[in-house]
């Protein structure tokens, strides 16, 4: 395959932005927030920190040793009562990120009570302030996740460190940033090709775009009366089944929406397959020559190369 062929499906890539997996609302997100942090780029391809599904590193990489993320600016200066990596509220409180106007998307972060009896990263856990308030049941340096709109959802713990060394206290852990401005979270790296993640999770690029440094593990959010299978509708990088990936639809053969559900493929195991599903399609590689991530060098992606 040429590496225009590869570079096309780049371009196209780039402009999937993470839609945010918080009180989803149905899944749909507008085609502007869906695109405008994500058109800043580096040397390496990737997003600018300050971009919605950026990265850095945290206690262990799977990414080349010398290669580092800029540093993540800290919590928003507008309504910035305290330090999400820090979590230096006052005894009882901790620092949570909100919406300042009563929407459901963090642009702040304050200080709230701790709640009682807290929840812990990756137990059940549920929203007590309605969408957007920062306020749940999860315990001091961890947020709720609601994944279906009914206030429940799982604790997600924040990264620790600083924004220049963001880490996350476990060690196959990355530190991952959602929303602009940013909201640093750790999800555990995963494989694409082997989807070993736990149930209800799937194994998803840590940046919404071609070429990311690697993949975690993060709870798959469907668009409604969707299945996340090959040819379905999807809003964001993990709308898909697992096994499956949200690209932009000229990729993806007969997609009517605004992004679509491919699968991975292995580039030398069973490269094949895509054609299997449409002869446009080809197993493109997702990492660029020479720039693949140690240990994801097979991954690719069934798309239309252009």
């Amino acid at each position: 395959m040429s590496d225009r062929s590869v570079l096309g499906l780049l371009r196209l890539l780039r402009r999937l932005a993470l839609a945010p997996l918080v009180a989803c609302q149905g899944g749909s997100q507008t085609d502007e927030s869906a695109t405008k942090t994500a058109s800043s780029e580096t040397a390496s391809e990737t997003s600018g920190s300050t971009s919605s599904g950026s990265t850095t590193q945290g206690t262990s990489s799977s990414g080349p040793a010398t290669e580092t993320s800029a540093p993540l600016p800290d919590t928003p200066g507008q309504g910035n009562q305290c330090s999400l990596f820090e979590q230096d509220c006052p005894e009882g409180q901790k620092c949570v990120a909100w919406n300042m106007s009563g929407g459901i998307f963090p642009d702040g972060v304050k200080c709230v009570d701790a709640p009682p009896n807290p929840a812990g990263p990756g137990e059940m856990c549920e929203v007590t302030g309605g969408f957007g308030s920062g306020e749940d049941t999860c315990g001091v340096g961890s947020m709720c996740f609601d994944l279906d709109n009914n206030l429940k959802g799982v604790c997600i713990e924040y990264c620790g460190g600083t924004a220049e060394s963001p880490l996350c206290s476990v060690n196959d852990q990355k530190c991952v940033v959602f929303f602009d401005p940013p909201v640093p979270l750790c999800f555990t790296r995963c494989d694409p090709l082997v989807q070993d993640c736990p149930p209800d999770e799937g194994c998803y690029m840590d940046e919404a775009q071609i070429g990311s440094e690697g993949f975690v593990c993060m709870p798959t959010v469907l668009a409604p009366n969707e299945d996340g299978n090959y040819g379905d509708l999807c809003y964001n990088q993990a709308g898909c089944a697992p096994g499956f990936a949200c690209i932009y639809p000229e990729n993806v053969p007969n997609c009517k929406s605004e992004y679509c559900c491919s699968p991975w493929c292995d580039l030398e195991v069973d490269p094949e397959i895509c054609a299997k599903l449409d002869p446009t399609m080809e197993c493109v590689p997702w990492y660029e020559p020479g720039k693949a991530t140690p240990g994801l060098e097979n991954v690719g992606i069934c798309g239309i190369p252009l």
